[in-house]
């Protein structure tokens, strides 16, 4: 009996010490997810100073050098070790024309943006808004250039952030001096404006890059609904604004090279243990990412929130199976990509993710994958996805009102809102936009998903145009019967 009980534990000491051999020096292949989020995007722009995304990297050099040059230099700086390094702002007068915003035509044109409805203001400025020879005069010249360049995101695996200060500036600027110039000329820039914004929002591979995108679009559909809602328009400004009367498509909407750029940061960062990250930049990057989540409304710290540190220390990686935290670190990030370009579809959760692939007990114990990745907390994306889903929404009701503008006229929003289809539903209810007939307005219930009537400080509403009322005509007297009749015009 003694020897058949020796016999038995003998064996199953063998078993668990199999166990934690094969838990010790055994790891799993590389999954479908992880070979997918690997891939790298493909460069379609061969020559560097065609691509706008390198103008505006340069976009405030000094005058005597070139934007495009000084954004490629600065690039291939950062290319040289990817994940590491940051954009150099401050070196060969690559900030030179910064501008701080207190410029008299600064003020003048861009105090004019707060205004309820800042078109009438626009008309009233000085025509040209900023004297020839102003730094100003150059950045706007520089903004008109880049609206005719193509544009290709280079910043995937690079944690640096572009200035964006000096385009936005460029941008309110550029419009508000259109506008000077007579509605026509503004609407002409508007259109231009809007249509090139939409390509970098639809090819950003990052995050700062697709927020900045977002920031400038909401300023061109907010001048968009303005005229669409408030003011009579010829024929051949109303058909300006139809050009660009379609919902962001399904590209446009996208957030998988964004999401996918935060991964391979981080991927990068943990297979290069070795690697020593150059801080240089660091602070001025820093710096430009609370400036865009300012702009976009953000919290301060949103772009830092969603980043998510595998362990860099060579202690900690030598008690992990490391193909298998990759594993699942790709898993939560492949299936956020698919929740994210699903509205009102709940994110998943990195720690729950994380838990489910556990494992056993012994594999808990010596490989403890679960604690390495909720050691820190859950990254959160949900604000900078919802911040996207207003652009989206504010989008989706500028394209309604010029619906609802097109012949044939009618007073039936509801019906045209219901001929729309679904692509231009509420992005936060999953149903048709709401109709407030009293105070003429198309609105999106927005982030908080309640129905606030369309209030502007809560719900995402836009005015419906409605034709000056014209006299009728008088009622015939009589005996004038066959006669003609004279009416005021």
């Amino acid at each position: 009996m003694r020897t058949v009980v020796l016999l038995i534990l003998g064996l199953s000491l063998l078993i668990f010490g199999a166990d934690i051999a094969r838990t010790l020096f055994t790891d799993e292949e590389p999954d479908e997810a992880l070979t997918t989020l690997m891939e790298v995007p493909p460069l379609a722009i061969t020559t560097a100073k065609a691509n706008g995304y390198l103008y505006l990297l340069g976009f405030a050099v000094d005058p005597s050098f070139d934007p495009a040059q000084t954004g490629h230099e600065m690039w291939l700086e950062v290319q040289s070790d990817p994940g590491q390094r940051f954009f150099d702002y401050n070196k060969e007068k690559r900030s030179e024309l910064r501008v701080a915003g207190d410029e008299e035509a600064t003020v003048q044109a861009l105090k004019v943006w707060t205004e309820p409805d800042p078109i009438p203001q626009f008309l009233k400025l000085r025509d040209p808004v900023i004297p020839p020879k102003a730094p100003l005069r150059i950045l706007v010249d520089r903004y008109s250039q880049w609206l005719t360049m193509a544009f290709e995101d280079w910043g995937f695996g690079h944690p640096a952030t572009p200035r964006f200060a000096e385009p936005f500036l460029a941008h309110r600027l550029y419009l508000a001096e259109g506008f000077s110039q007579g509605t026509a000329k503004g609407v002409n820039r508007l259109v231009q404006d809007l249509s090139a914004w939409r390509k970098v929002f639809a090819k950003a591979r990052t995050l700062p890059t697709k927020t900045a995108a977002a920031c400038i679009i909401d300023d061109d559909v907010r001048l968009l609904s303005l005229l669409l809602g408030r003011y009579e328009l010829d024929n051949t400004l109303l058909g300006q604004m139809g050009v660009l009367a379609e919902p962001l498509d399904k590209t446009e909407r996208s957030f998988r090279w964004p999401i996918q750029n935060r991964f391979a940061i981080e991927v990068s960062r943990f297979q290069r243990p070795f690697a020593q990250a150059i801080r240089v930049g660091q602070a001025e990057s820093d710096q430009a990412k609370r400036w865009l989540a300012a702009t976009a409304g953000l919290r301060a710290d949103v772009f830092n929130e969603v980043e998510h540190r595998l362990p860099e220390s060579q202690f900690a990686k030598a008690f992990i199976r490391k193909q298998k935290l990759l594993n699942t670190y790709a898993q939560y990030y492949a299936a956020l990509i698919k929740a994210a370009e699903n509205p009102n579809t709940p994110l998943p959760k990195l720690h729950d993710m994380a838990q489910a692939s556990a494992g056993t007990l012994i594999e808990h114990v010596l490989h403890p994958i679960s604690n390495i990745l909720t050691g820190t907390s859950e990254p959160a994306w949900e604000p900078l996805i919802v911040r996207f889903q207003e652009t989206d929404a504010r989008f989706r009701l500028a394209v309604l009102q010029v619906r609802v503008r097109r012949p044939p006229v009618t007073e039936n929003v509801l019906a045209r809102i219901a001929e729309a289809g679904e692509g231009l539903f509420d992005p936060f209810s999953g149903i048709p936009m709401l109709w407030s007939p009293t105070q003429k307005k198309l609105y999106s219930v927005g982030k908080d998903r309640l129905d606030d009537g369309g209030d502007g400080t809560l719900d995402i509403s836009v005015s419906v145009y409605t034709p000056p009322s014209r006299p009728s005509p008088p009622p015939a007297q009589r005996g004038t019967k066959g006669k003609k009749q004279v009416h005021p015009s």
